[in-house]
């Protein structure tokens, strides 16, 4: 109620390129357990530099501090001691036998940068347009709708090594030259058709040398807001969509271009919140992608090795933007040989010899093959579903014609809904 906040004078968010220094006081305000009342923990900074997000699981500029932080602190300012500006916003600590005093803050360019982009939406003709953009976005990649408008990070969509060997420098002729080796590029983009020239992108085997400006050392350092930091704070104070100068050495020469920041993205999404489930039934076989959630059902060493190794170091490319895996068996007639309940989660890879992309690219499959089958029921078709498991590769073939039977059975005994899927491939 605006009652409530009569008289009391808001914290100025510290400007977008201010950091602390180390040993900088700091003071953490917030809610935790142990009380009712506001509690004030004080210590200092101990580090700046880029760490691993608990919730997104993604590396970013965080801010150590060796104040308190504790369960109810997620949220609650880090203020200055000296200038009494909010620096930072606690998130989390570091948890484990013989750490202490590790607690982490999202720094004030990234509060900034959040605060733009919701300006920005707010700006558009409609409150609510950036928020359908993004659910059409989704839509369009099978993620789901009804999401919240949320933060959505740029990557450089490359996968990079550090130069520090001699050897490998002397291999790439790179002279005194220093950067970083480009050693794979994701994208679920098909650039066959693009208008812009191929040389004017990052590719494989490429060493970047600046990044907006900003020289990198043989380990992805540079000079950024009056520090060293990893080149990855320089991207991600950018905007997802913004277009910035880079040079590489490719070739033996040196190029000059501008490369687009696209959103984060991985073969197996991390992270998702505010978003539901999404599966699909055939003939008993349960159908859904692959992602870090159902992976946190195992402790992270007895998670499955063939599932923990996509997560790891899955390639996103236009031929498969998403892992389907057939999650759990629900036992009926049809399907009856390939046991039941939990089998090891398969990877699907083809269904019919076509090959998988994403679960909706499957479902279209299926319900394509199924109108087929109907349309010459003297015909016995066959859905047939080509997986590996752990132990190697595997088939399953489903009887088209005895499907629907099936899923009426399987839908009344348990407890599925009769479209044997989840709300985003309702078929109307």
């Amino acid at each position: 109620e605006d009652e409530a906040l009569a008289g009391i004078t808001p914290l100025d968010v510290a400007a977008p390129h201010e950091l602390p220094v180390i040993f900088d006081k700091v003071r953490v305000v917030g809610y935790p357990v142990g009380g009712d009342a506001c509690s004030v923990t004080e210590g200092v900074v101990s580090r700046v530099e880029v760490q691993e997000y608990s919730h997104s699981l993604r590396a970013g500029l965080a801010l150590t501090v060796d104040a308190a932080i504790n369960s109810g602190n997620s949220g609650g300012p880090l203020v200055h001691s000296a200038t009494a500006r909010i620096m930072g916003v606690a998130f989390q600590k570091l948890v484990a036998r013989g750490v202490e005093l590790q607690g982490h803050a999202v720094p004030a360019p990234l509060i900034r940068l959040f605060l733009d982009e919701v300006a920005d939406a707010e700006e558009l003709s409609s409150p609510a347009e950036g928020v359908r953009q993004q659910q059409h976005e989704q839509e369009e990649s099978g993620e789901g709708t009804l999401v919240p408008f949320r933060l959505r990070m740029p990557s450089l969509g490359c996968d990079y090594q550090p130069l520090e060997a001699p050897a490998l420098r002397r291999s790439l002729s790179m002279g005194d030259r220093t950067g970083i080796l480009m050693c794979r590029c994701h994208s679920a983009e098909d650039n066959s058709q693009q208008k812009q020239p191929e040389t004017a992108q990052i590719q494989q085997g490429d060493v970047l040398l600046t990044f907006n400006g900003h020289a990198l050392d043989n380990n992805g350092f540079s000079d950024l807001l009056g520090r060293r930091l990893h080149f990855a704070v320089a991207r991600d104070i950018c905007q997802v969509g913004t277009a910035v100068p880079v040079s590489v050495w490719r070739d033996r020469a040196e190029l000059h271009f501008e490369h687009l920041l696209r959103p984060a993205q991985y073969l197996v999404p991390r992270g998702q919140y505010d978003t539901r489930p999404r599966y699909f039934i055939c003939g008993g076989l349960v159908f859904q992608p692959l992602t870090h959630e159902y992976l946190q059902g195992w402790s992270i060493n007895d998670r499955p090795a063939h599932l923990q190794d996509l997560f790891q170091r899955g390639h996103l490319t236009p031929l498969r933007n998403e892992v389907v895996i057939i999650s759990t068996v629900l036992a009926d007639a049809v399907n009856t040989g390939y046991d039941s309940g939990w089998i090891g989660a398969p990877v699907v890879h083809k269904v019919n010899g076509e090959p998988v992309r994403n679960l909706p690219h499957l479902i279209s499959v299926v319900r394509a093959a199924r109108m087929h089958e109907a349309t010459d029921p003297q015909l016995e078709t066959f859905l047939n579903f080509e997986v590996s498991m752990s132990g190697g590769p595997f088939r399953f073939a489903l009887p088209a014609g005895e499907l629907q039977a099936a899923e009426r059975r399987i839908s009344a005994i348990y407890g599925v809904p009769a479209a044997c899927c989840s709300e985003h491939y309702l078929d109307t």
